[in-house]
């Protein structure tokens, strides 16, 4: 993927971020000890790192991690938006839909809140990558099975495992983040994915608009929605059951001496990359930080606006516009909603610690 910045000021940050190092020591038992920190144990490994070397890690990463993280963000995004797509091509008519449409938008929620601790617990347990290719498989067929649903009570169902299984995704991606890339590099990593929201809401505008043009007897526009996109989510699936990494440790596309070599190059975040042993007194640090409960309430009143997801098209159509413009015009909102992530990520980089200024700012 392309940089922020050009390669001589890449290499100069490479360089000034290979010269820090931990600024505390802990100590821990023989289970507690991270997976990566075993390999760079290994004789040879754990030398200085070369920052053009290092720079040219980066770049190897940043084209076999960002592609599939692009992809199914934007998958991912699609898929819990298509009752909101839905709400026009027909599937409130077909499936005797009244005010209990909201509550189709409010279980897929609900199910996300609950099983997040679990889901978070799991991605600690098991392979991250092959753990969130279960999850997307999963609920890529509980998509498809949206149109086989007659009544309400089969779209709920639907809806549940939707959220179950995509509460996996943002939590699984903060974690790779952080496993392959050093704190200042995440910020413009996680905005080359996040900013898939909008790409989202482009193609499901186009996408919405095509499949209404499909004239098939006892099969619904919205039908052909549904089964579309959970066969694009079925097939990032296999993607990521094949390519997605689990860990720097066990990267595929990393030779082992690159392997060794991107775990040295991240130790400037103090966060390890891999273990597998719940700790007590970590969980109760995070618990106690201010900073957790500020985050989770940035992200709660960052996230109330998405109930409109459900009703915006609905909203839309009640203006006067056909059904067909409508679609074509929830493209407009994904094409701001690029344009806005992308400039609060630059900005951010840009500044060292404006991440809150610029968060602020775009609240506003």
């Amino acid at each position: 993927m392309p940089s922020s910045f050009d390669e001589k000021q890449d290499i100069e940050r490479e360089s000034a971020d290979l010269k820090k190092g931990p600024t505390h020591h802990v100590t821990v038992t023989a289970a507690g000890v991270d997976d990566a920190v075993r390999l760079t144990l290994k004789p040879g490994n754990g030398q200085p790192l070369d920052p053009e070397a290092a720079l040219r890690l980066r770049k190897k990463i940043d084209w076999h991690l960002l592609p599939l993280m692009m992809i199914l963000y934007w998958v991912q995004f699609m898929d819990k938006t298509t009752l909101g797509s839905s709400a026009i091509l027909g599937i409130r008519t077909d499936t005797h839909l009244d005010a209990n449409h909201n509550w189709l938008g409010t279980i897929f929620y609900i199910a996300y809140l609950l099983f997040e601790y679990p889901q978070n617990l799991a991605l600690q347990r098991f392979p991250v990558g092959k753990w969130m290719a279960a999850n997307i498989t999963c609920w890529g067929i509980a998509l498809m099975m949206h149109a086989a649903c007659k009544n309400f009570a089969g779209l709920m169902a639907c809806r549940v495992i939707l959220g179950i299984c995509e509460g996996s995704i943002t939590a699984g991606f903060m974690i790779v983040t952080s496993m392959f890339y050093t704190r200042k590099e995440q910020s413009v990593r996680v905005g080359y994915w996040f900013l898939m929201n909008g790409t989202a809401q482009i193609i499901s505008g186009f996408l919405a608009f095509g499949v209404l043009h499909i004239n098939t007897s006892g099969f619904a526009p919205w039908q052909w929605f549904m089964v579309i996109t959970g066969t694009i989510t079925l097939a990032t699936a296999v993607a990521y059951f094949l390519w997605f990494p689990d860990s720097p440790a066990t990267a595929w596309f990393l030779t082992a001496e690159e392997r060794a070599m991107a775990i040295e190059r991240i130790k400037v975040n103090q966060t390890g990359v891999s273990n597998k042993v719940w700790k007590k007194d970590q969980f109760v640090e995070a618990l106690t930080d201010p900073k957790t409960w500020l985050f989770a309430l940035f992200s709660c009143l960052d996230n109330i606006p998405n109930s409109l997801t459900n009703q915006r098209s609905i909203i839309v159509n009640s203006f006067g516009f056909s059904t067909l413009h409508t679609t074509l015009l929830g493209c407009v909102d994904g094409v701001i909603e690029i344009v806005t992530i992308w400039t609060g990520v630059t900005l951010a980089a840009k500044w060292e610690n404006s991440r809150a200024y610029v968060s602020v700012l775009y609240f506003v």
